[in-house]
């Protein structure tokens, strides 16, 4: 059974981060963001953002889990408390590098989320947006209970691309929790 561990980031792991997510939109989102900006623009400019948010306090707060297997970093996710208030505590990121799919680490570090969720914020729902065409995370959400809005047009992060976005929610997050506990754990 491999050793996986769940820490809280630091201002040290912003290029760590930024390599995993930009890893983790390369492998995720062939045709569904432009190549170019996949493998041109998208290093730079995830490395901007985790600097800006780990060492400037960009878009504070946040809480950053980094996911290790077996001291190998795996993936991460990073709940934003204050950003969207009327849809409850917004998960803006859940990533699971490709090395590591299949093996409940996404399931552990929403499990993670979940309990500071119901924790910290007791009453309040748990959301996050995902694209319209990433059939398997939806799916993944969908049999943990998250509730899809329709689909809508947004701005991609930091580009001018437009993409089919869905929000997905849990209204209960001690239900969402309890789904999770079991496998999680």
């Amino acid at each position: 059974m491999p050793l996986v561990t769940l820490t809280s980031a630091t201002a040290a792991d912003a290029d760590l981060i930024a390599a995993m997510h930009t890893e983790s939109w390369r492998q995720t989102y062939p045709g569904l963001l432009p190549d170019a900006y996949l493998s041109q623009t998208a290093p730079a400019e995830r490395r901007a953002a985790w600097h800006a948010r780990l060492h400037d306090g960009a878009e504070a707060p946040l809480e950053v889990t980094l996911a290790h297997v077996d001291g190998d970093p795996a993936g991460f996710a990073c709940l934003m408390p204050d950003a969207e208030p009327a849809y409850g505590i917004y998960l803006d990121n859940l990533h699971v590098l490709p090395a590591f799919h299949g093996h409940g680490l996404g399931k552990r570090l929403l499990a993670d989320c979940a309990e500071r969720v119901a924790t910290g914020w007791p009453g309040q729902p748990l959301s996050l947006y995902v694209l319209e065409g990433n059939t398997q995370a939806r799916e993944f959400y969908r049999r943990l209970g998250g509730q899809e809005s329709e689909s809508f047009q947004d701005p991609f992060p930091g580009t001018d691309i437009i993409v089919a976005i869905r929000r997905v929610t849990w209204p209960d997050v001690p239900a969402l929790l309890a789904r999770l506990t079991p496998t999680a754990r």
